[in-house]
C-alpha cells in the first residue's frame, strides 16, 4: 500500500513542510470535474442490486375482412430482457500522522478534493467505453436486445411477419452534408419493432474535437460549404445542438441521438454517486485514509436512436 509520508516532499528545502517557503502551490489536477456523460445518456437512479428491461412490441396490423368472417384475435410479441448488474469502483489513499502534523499546505484536504474529481472522472471515462467501441460485442457493457453491437447494419426487432422491421444505424462515412442527409433520412423514415413507422426528432450530434471546423463549416453557413452554388445549406436550419467530446478515442468519430425521445434507450443506473469516508487508519499509527466507493452500471437495450456516422 503506497503510504503519504513526510518523504513525499523530495524538495532539497523540504519546501511542504516549512511555512512560508512556498507563496503557493501549482496543482491543476486541482479543479472541477469535467463531465460529459449525462448529455449522451439517460442517467438514472437505482436501489436494486441490477435491473431488468423486459423488450415487447405491441399488436400486429389490422387484416381486411370479408363479408361475415371473424375479426381476428392477435397478441404482442414479447422478446428478450437485458440486464443491468451493479458494478462497483473505489480509490483511496493514506497519509501517516506526522506528514499531516507537518505539513503546512492542508495536504490532506487539497487529496480529499482531488480523489472526489478522479472518481466523478472516472465514471465517465467508463460510461465512455461504451461509445468509443460502437462496433464491438465484447464490451463488459455487453450487447443490445438483439444481440449486437451499437453500430450495426443488421439490427433486428420482434416482427416474425418479415424483414421490415429490421434497421441499419451505422453509415461508416466521414461527416459531410451528404452524411448528415442520410442521418436525417434514417430518423425521418425509422420503424419500430413491428415495422412500423415510428420517426423521431434527433436533437443532438456528438463529435470529437478534430471535426469541429468541419462542424462549424456545416452549421454555420447559409449556403452549402465548398461548392460553387447557390444551394441552400439546409442544416443550418436542422435545430440540432452540436456537442464537442473530448472523452472520444476516434478523431473521426460523429454520432447523431435523438436524446429527447421517450424511447431512448442508452442509460445509466447509478446506485450510489462516489462518498468520500475520511477515517483513521485500521491499525495502531494514528494515519488518516481517504477512501471513495461508487456503484453504477450502464449499457443500451435498443440502439435505434443513435445513428453512427463514423466511429
Amino acid at each position: 500500500m503506497a503510504i503519504l509520508t513526510t518523504r513525499f516532499d523530495t524538495t532539497s528545502n523540504k519546501d511542504l513542510l516549512k511555512s512560508g517557503s512556498l507563496r503557493s502551490i501549482f496543482d491543476n489536477t486541482v479543479r472541477e470535474a469535467k463531465v460529459f456523460y449525462p448529455k449522451m445518456v439517460n442517467d438514472l437512479k437505482s436501489k436494486d442490486e441490477y435491473e431488468r428491461v423486459q423488450r415487447m412490441a405491441g399488436l400486429t396490423d389490422p387484416v381486411e375482412l370479408a363479408e361475415g368472417q371473424q375479426i381476428p384475435v392477435v397478441q404482442p410479441t414479447l422478446g428478450g430482457a437485458k440486464t443491468y448488474t451493479q458494478r462497483q469502483f473505489g480509490s483511496g489513499f493514506r497519509m501517516t500522522y506526522r506528514m499531516d502534523k507537518f505539513n503546512k499546505y492542508n495536504l490532506f484536504k487539497r487529496w480529499t478534493k482531488d480523489l472526489g474529481k478522479l472518481m466523478k472522472e472516472a465514471k465517465d471515462i467508463e460510461i465512455h467505453v461504451m461509445f468509443n467501441n460502437m462496433a464491438s460485442t465484447s464490451l463488459t457493457a455487453g450487447t443490445g436486445f438483439d444481440a449486437m453491437a451499437i453500430a450495426n447494419d443488421a439490427h433486428t426487432g420482434l416482427d416474425a411477419t418479415g424483414t421490415g422491421d429490421n434497421y441499419d444505424n451505422y453509415l461508416a462515412s466521414a461527416l459531410s452534408i451528404s452524411a448528415l442527409e442520410s442521418a436525417r433520412y434514417y430518423f425521418a423514415t425509422l420503424k419500430d419493432d413491428m415495422g412500423n413507422y415510428m420517426g423521431a426528432t434527433p436533437d443532438t450530434l456528438v463529435f470529437e474535437p478534430t471535426l469541429w471546423p468541419t462542424v462549424k463549416e456545416l452549421f454555420g453557413s447559409e449556403l452549402r460549404p465548398h461548392e460553387l452554388s447557390n444551394t441552400k445549406n439546409w442544416a443550418s436550419e436542422w435545430g440540432i445542438k452540436p456537442l464537442e467530446n473530448p472523452r472520444l478515442t476516434s478523431a473521426t468519430c460523429w454520432f447523431v441521438m435523438a436524446k429527447g425521445d421517450s424511447n431512448y434507450d442508452f442509460n445509466v443506473f447509478t446506485t450510489e454517486e462516489p462518498n468520500l469516508h475520511i477515517m483513521d487508519a485500521y491499525d495502531r499509527t494514528l494515519d488518516k485514509m481517504c477512501l471513495s466507493i461508487q456503484f453504477f452500471t450502464y449499457g443500451w437495450g435498443d440502439p435505434r436512436l443513435l445513428y453512427a456516422g463514423n466511429i
